[in-house]
Formats: structure tokens, sequence, C-alpha cells
């Protein structure tokens, strides 16, 4: 989780292609001619790593014999080599390397795993960064650096393209050629061993070459790790991700999660849109470097006859899609244009023999329209005008509107070229109405993904208080008699302190018994029988309707016993209600641990398939909590005057059990099967509940994903004046640009090392939209009697990844300075760097702001004067011995 040095692998001014014998030719041949071609203007020397080499790729030197240390080396050679080659570059000053494969070495798993450690021993003294072992390499069009085998330049764009598979960024690049498509970078992480996918996620996100990122991966470092970085990418840039299915994550699972689902909802979460085809990159690519922000969802399709029109709108409308509802002055119109009595619609079917100037006035019209936020063009051959010039005609259209175009051309040849020519204006140009909206749809789902990243659930939710004393007893107890699975009375009252109820069967100790219970309860009813074991079997019949079933359920029951588990009494029955009192079905919720990403909470129907459950990483707010939700569909067949009830019930057990997880980190695994969905809330009627001890309160903190940190919030009585300093929050835009504005011109030079008055979009959203993981920015506000708020100062620190030194800044508005609201931030932001570890906080200061250098003595800094500048360091834990 660092960019260290990755100024040296993306920018470098020399570059050596560094080869033993072994390796010749081949690989570094390649990469030699590839820098050759691309023009790169530093300085490339290919160098051999042996005295003895016989290096045959033209004129070489040794190692040791060269003159200055290359920026970057791109390294040939056996694996088991690299790591005192990697030594030597780093002795002599290089701080970047890329490590190809090693073709001819054929090593077992345990000497590839030694070869790597040995390989990270020698990056380490002196920070080299290393991409790969088994890298294709990088190549930075602006740069003209191409120091890798790709066999095709890329030519210079806004799109990143990351890798894991060689072959599929040789297939981007030579289609992206074809297209006119251009990179700002395309990296392929071979084995990812240092610098790996988080690491150029964070290079990527501060590029400024870089407006979007294709990126194909099949596995992610530590989710947390991973996580981080995809969100910090995702707050400005789009991001899209092809992963293919993996095919053993569903195939024979017992458990509840797949792999897959757990991706999935992963890069929801990051604000990411996931596609599955090779195909789909290529369009995402194209679709990335021509679309533009879309307004809304609403989407309106023309076409130049019905049946192509009709088959777009029922694909949009089956995945889930709008159509638009044309306005009346839209309508009046196009009603002119139509030349019919009939009222135009959506689809909009125009006359085949509309002239190109026709179509272009149609499009006018639609895109004026304050109901439709997108338009559709389908347009087939037609003997009245050419394609050429109609699709010069949208692109026309196009020109005169910031909405979103989308053009379809069905047909053969006779399209192609109309393809060609709308592309030429900008267009996204496609060859079937499915493929056209099925882009429109995954950049509404991109959008709606964005306001997922968005959500910045509480560490402490603000809606109930966990009675969190109770929950922790009954742990406690279970804990204390080594039961790893919490018994029936111990789950209920954890369930009970988080306001989630639970629902007893009833117990009956023969079967007239159990009939007259199920008489008294209603039927449909699930029987199960209670055998004197305590090895947790559970035999359960579903939904039985009369006491006949009832009869014929035990006597297969008791069968089963005999058979299965010989010996063993059974000691009557257990009864519940088989379905919910609202009609609902029953459905299943529960907790499992994902290997990458840690806890994960799974909602899906009691006995169903685990492939159908969907999934969400915790911690989870209404919103998020909602989205699952909508996503299982569980309420769409429930009648309208409840469903939004029965949705509201299912989401706040959801926020709880997510709670749960973040109180009480000794819980390692919920199930509630099943639960019965009612207006007035959740019924868990089964529950198991797994907890192990744990060594330290890890909370949250084994979350894929840092909640917002409420405990940081602090009301302070200051002047006079009632403020809180809080965690910023992404909401907190306008009142930190306004701050920012407000400033002095004097102040701003002090803080942001010249004139600042005004900061970009982009730099907004990235100071407000933080990962807590990573820093924290601790702002003051202030509420006035209408309640709207203003920031009155801030201060920021960034850490690094292994929480070492943590970068800090601070800013007060020109009015209050003086008056000790600095201090009052520095003072929380050191105790808060001080709790979370953090080694050293620096800071940087103009030598002339002796103001800043005045509280930083107080504050126990260590000063230190440079050349213009001074600079500040405060040891919070000295490093180890």
């Amino acid at each position: 989780m660092t960019v260290r040095n990755l100024e040296f692998l993306f920018h470098p001014r020399s570059v050596a292609v560094v080869a033993e014998p072994a390796e010749q030719g081949c690989y570094a041949d390649v990469v030699l001619r590839n820098l050759a071609a691309g023009g790169f203007a530093g300085t490339v020397t290919p160098v051999a790593a042996k005295k003895h080499s016989l290096f045959g790729i033209g004129t070489h030197v040794h190692l040791s014999q060269l003159a200055a240390a290359p920026d970057l080396a791109v390294v040939c050679a056996p694996l088991r080599d690299v790591a005192g080659i990697v030594a030597e570059l780093g002795k002599r000053g290089t701080r970047a390397v890329i490590v190809g494969p090693s073709l001819r070495e054929k090593l077992g798993e345990a000497q590839v795993a030694a070869a790597r450690k040995a390989i990270l021993d020698a990056a380490r003294p002196k920070l080299v960064r290393v991409l790969g072992p088994g890298s294709g390499g990088l190549v930075v069009p602006s740069g003209r650096l191409n120091a890798s085998v790709a066999p095709v330049m890329a030519g210079r764009g806004k799109i990143a393209l990351v890798v894991q598979s060689a072959a599929i960024a040789a297939a981007a690049l030579d289609h992206a050629a074809g297209k006119g498509i251009g990179f700002s970078a395309v990296v392929h992480l071979g084995a990812g061993l240092d610098v790996d996918l988080a690491d150029v996620l964070d290079w990527l996100a501060e590029d400024p070459e870089t407006e979007a990122i294709l990126v194909q991966f099949e596995t992610a470092p530590a989710g947390r790790k991973f996580m981080s970085a995809a969100r910090a990418a995702a707050r400005n840039k789009p991001v899209v991700a092809m992963r293919g299915a993996h095919l053993d994550s569903r195939a024979g699972k017992a458990g509840p999660l797949c792999s897959d689902d757990v991706y999935e909802a992963a890069l929801r979460r990051a604000g990411w849109i996931r596609i599955d085809a090779l195909d789909d990159l290529f369009d995402a690519a194209e679709a990335m470097a021509r679309v533009r922000p879309l307004r809304g969802e609403r989407l309106a399709i023309v076409g130049n006859g019905r049946g192509l029109g009709r088959i777009a709108a029922g694909t949009l409308l089956k995945f889930g899609g709008s159509l638009a509802r044309l306005g009346p002055e839209t309508a009046q119109k196009l009603a002119g244009l139509m030349r019919t009595g009939a009222p135009p619609g959506n689809p909009l079917a125009l006359p085949p023999d509309l002239s190109p100037a026709h179509w272009t006035a149609a499009l006018d019209a639609l895109a004026a329209d304050e109901g439709i936020d997108a338009v559709l063009t389908v347009y087939s051959p037609s003997p009245f005008a050419s394609g050429t010039e109609v699709a010069a005609a949208i692109g026309a259209a196009a020109a005169q509107t910031a909405k979103n175009i989308f053009s379809c051309w069905v047909g053969g040849s006779a399209m192609r070229e109309a393809q060609q020519v709308a592309a030429a204006k900008g267009l996204l140009a496609h060859d079937s109405p499915e493929k056209a909206i099925g882009v429109f749809l995954g950049i509404v789902n991109y959008e709606r993904n964005r306001e997922l990243l968005l959500q910045m659930p509480p560490s402490v939710t603000e809606e109930f208080v966990p009675d969190l004393d109770g929950a922790r007893a009954a742990v406690a107890e279970a804990l204390a008699a080594g039961a790893r699975v919490l018994p029936p009375r111990g789950a209920r009252q954890l369930l009970l302190a988080y306001g989630i109820e639970s629902g007893d069967a009833v117990a009956a100790g023969n079967i007239d018994a159990a009939i007259d219970a199920a008489d008294a309860a209603g039927y449909p009813v699930d029987i199960a029988l209670a055998l004197a074991s305590d090895a947790g079997h559970t035999l359960l019949a579903r939904e039985l309707r009369s006491p006949e079933d009832i009869r014929i359920a035990v006597r297969g029951l008791r069968a089963r016993a005999r058979a299965e588990f010989p010996g063993v009494r059974v000691g009557g029955y257990r009864l519940r209600p088989s379905v919910a009192r609202s009609g609902l079905p029953p459905l299943r919720l529960g907790v499992a641990d994902d290997a990458v990403f840690g806890p994960v909470i799974y909602l899906g129907a009691s006995g169903g398939d685990p492939r159908d459950n969907v999934v969400a990483l915790p911690p989870l707010n209404r919103r998020l909590a909602m989205d699952l939700v909508t996503r299982g569909g569980f309420a769409r067949e429930a009648a309208e005057e409840e469903r939004e009830a029965l949705e509201t019930a299912l989401a706040t057990v959801l926020v709880r059990l997510s709670q749960l997880l973040t109180d009480i980190d000794e819980v390692t695994a919920v199930e509630l099967d099943p639960i019965h969905v009612e207006t007035s809330g959740v019924v868990a009627r089964e529950r198991h509940i797994h907890v192990e001890p744990r060594g330290r309160h890890a909370g949250f903190r084994r979350f894929a994903i840092r909640p917002y940190p409420r405990e940081l919030e602090q009301q302070i009585d200051w002047r006079g004046r009632k403020l809180l300093i809080r965690p910023i929050r992404p909401e907190d835009e306008t009142t930190l640009a306004d701050l920012i504005a407000s400033l002095d011109p004097e102040d701003s030079r002090m803080r942001f090392f010249g004139a600042m008055r005004k900061l970009p979009r982009s730099q907004l959203a990235r100071f407000t939209q933080i990962d807590y993981d990573r820093e924290i920015a601790l702002v003051a506000i202030e509420r006035d009697a209408g309640g709207v708020e203003r920031s009155l100062g801030e201060a920021r620190m960034v850490a690094d990844p292994d929480n070492a030194v943590a970068e800090f800044a601070i800013l007060v508005a020109s009015d209050v300075k003086g008056g000790g609201l600095g201090r009052r931030l520095m003072e929380n932001l050191i105790a808060c760097a001080r709790n979370r570890g953090i080694g050293e906080l620096r800071g940087e200061t103009l030598s002339e702001n002796t103001r800043m250098q005045d509280l930083a003595r107080k504050l126990g800094f260590t000063l230190k004067t440079g050349p213009g500048v001074v600079d500040m360091r405060l040891t919070l834990h000295p490093p180890a011995a």
C-alpha cells in the first residue's frame, strides 16, 4: 500500500536491460527492440549480469562497470539469480526493477518461494520496487517508454490498463490500436511479489495522465489493502474490472459463500464495474474513452423501424433499466416529424424515409427533454438515406448536447462505414441492440456503485443502543465453559442484546402433543426430532400442512434416525411455523469468513442453494443494507402495501448484525436459518453462532472496509462557541471548499506553499472521500441557528503502509487563527496517531511560517531548518531495536 519509488518505474530517465547467458535473446532482445522503437529519450544500456556472459544482443557492459545507476532495470535472468542482481542494483542506486519470466528454468514450489523471499530481502534495504517476477513489463506512452514484450506499441490516451495476463494485455493493445484508443499506461503485474495491484492502483489514482482504469485480475492481495486502494482509485476515476468466474468457486461448495459472489460484492463497494467477457473489456475501454457523465437512468430509444427499437427496449427492461417518458412538448415536436396520426412513444419509430436533417431534429427534441437522460439510436440499412449520412447527422446532434447519445448499426458491410463515421464523431457505435443496451446499463451500474462507494457506515451506530454488557457476558460464559458454539440460551441473549428477536420451537413429548401444538399454532409447520445427543444432529421435515402430514413425516424421520444414528434415543419433537405470518418465505441470514475479505454477510432462501445467496461486506448502514435486500428481491412478491415494511425489517436486522460483528469480535460465524420476516420485525427461528477467544480486541479491524470512526467525534466549547471536532465525511466537500476560498492570500501561501483559493472538484473529492484505514482528517464544525455548517479548521494525516510514518498538515480559517483552535485540532490528531500505533508524525512548513513552528515546538516536535522549509517531526512510538 505504498507508491514510494514508483516514479522510477513509471517515469525513469534511464533504463538498463540486464541479462544472463541462460536468458540471452528472447525477452531481453524484445524489450531492447521495443525501447528503441518507442523512441524512449533517456539512456538505454544493455548490461551483462556476469563477466563471462556472452550476451549477444549488442554492445553491453558488466553490472559492476555501470558509470551511473539506471532509474529502472529490466532483469532477464533465472529466478534463483535475481536476488543477487537486485541487491547489486540497489547498492548502486537503482530504485525500480522489472523481473521478466524465466523461460527455461524449472523450479519446485519450495524453491520458487525461497527465491521470491530472497528477492524481497534484497530489495528491502534500499526500497527497490520490484514488478514481477514473470512480468511482461510496462508501457507509458506519454514518456515514450515501452519496457515490455508487447507486440503492439500503445498509443497515447487517458485509459490505464492493468493486467495479470500478458495475453490479454496484447489482445487489448491490438484491439485498441484498431479502434484508435490510447492508453496512459499498460502494466503487466506478473506475480505481484512487491508491486501489486493495490500499489499500481494507488499510483494511477493520482496520475494526471490517467482518467479511467481497466483492470484484469484473478485474485487480489490482502482484502483490506486491496479495498483501500480500489476505493481510493474509484473516487475520482471510473474503474472497470474483468475477472472471469472461477470454475471451482461454486462446484461442490458446501458453505454459504462463493468466492465470485464475494468478489462481486467487494467491487460493488469499491465503486467498480465488473465485466465477464474479453469483448466487454474492449467495449468498456471504448466507452470509458468516449462516454460523458450520465445524468440519470432514463433512456429514450429511436430507430428507423419498430422491430429493432422494441428489441432494445425489451433488453433494457429485462435487465432492470428504465425507459424514459416523453414530455408533452417533446411529443408535440416529434408529432410534426412523424407525419402520422399516432402519438409518438418510446421506443420511437421514425418513418423509414426520414432525411438525415430530420434525424438531427428528432434527436435535438429528445435531448432537450428534462425527462430523458440518454438516447440510443438504432439504424439498419435503408434505401432512403445512407448510414454514413445518418451517422453524421447523429454526430451533429450529439455535439449540441451534454447528454450521451449511443448509436447502434445493425447489418453487415453496409453499416461498417456508418459505425466508423459515428466513432469518428466521438459516438459509441455498436452492431447490435443487446450490446448497446449492455454498455448503457454498465454505465448505469457504475453510477449506482459510485453511490455505494460514498457510503460511510459508522463504527458506532446511531439507530439503536445495544446491550454490550449482556452480549459480552453471553459470549464470555460460553468461552469459559470451553464452548465454540453458543448454547441456545447464550445465542438468544446475544441476539436480544442487538434487538434481534428469537422464536423458540415448541417442545412436544409425543406425536399427539405435537399435533395439538400444530393445531394451536396453525399450519404449515416444520417438525424436528429432539435427539438425545450433543452432536448437533438435526432431522427436520418442512411445511407440514395437516395432522396426517405430521404422522407420515415423523415415521420417516424416526426411520432415518435409526439408520443414521443407531442407538441414539428420540426424546421428543420440536415444532415451529414454516412461514411468517406475512406470507414471506423463510430466509437464511448469516456471517461467514472469506479467506481474502474477512467477514461477509449473506442472505438467501432457507434451505435454498447457497449459490443464490446475496452477499455484502460489513460494515453496513441502512442504505447498504437496503441495497442487499433489493438485490435479493425477497419481498418482490409481497403485497405492495407491506413490501416497504418487510424490506425495512430486513435492512434493520442486517444493520444490527453488522454492528454485532463490529462490537463482538469473538463471533466468527453466524447462521440464522430460518428467519421469518414480519412487518414488525425479524424472528430468528434457529440460531447457530460460532465463537472463539481473541488475544486482543480486533473489532472492525478484521473488516475489509474500515467504518467511519465515530468514536473520534468530540463536542468542545471553544471561546464560547460550540464546535464539533469529527472525521471528515464526503458531504464536507462544500464546507472544505468554502474554508479554502475564505483564506487570506498569505494564509493560503503558508498552507499550500503557493497561491491557492480554489481546488478542482476532483481534488476536493479526494480530500473528503478518504479511506479511514489510511488517513484521518479532523474538521472543526460550527453550526449556525439555521443548521448550516461551517468548517473552521482541519488537521490531516496520511500514514504509510506499515504505520512507521504519517505526514500531517493543518489549516485554520483566517478569521479564527490565533485562538488556540489549531492546537486543539493537532492535539486530537496526535492522540489519534498515537492510538493507531503511528511511529512518527512528520510535516513541512515554510521557513517564514513562525506561527506553525511555535505550535510545533509546544507540541514536542523536533524542528530542522532546510532551504526555504522547516522539517517538523514528533516521535510517538520509537522503532524497535
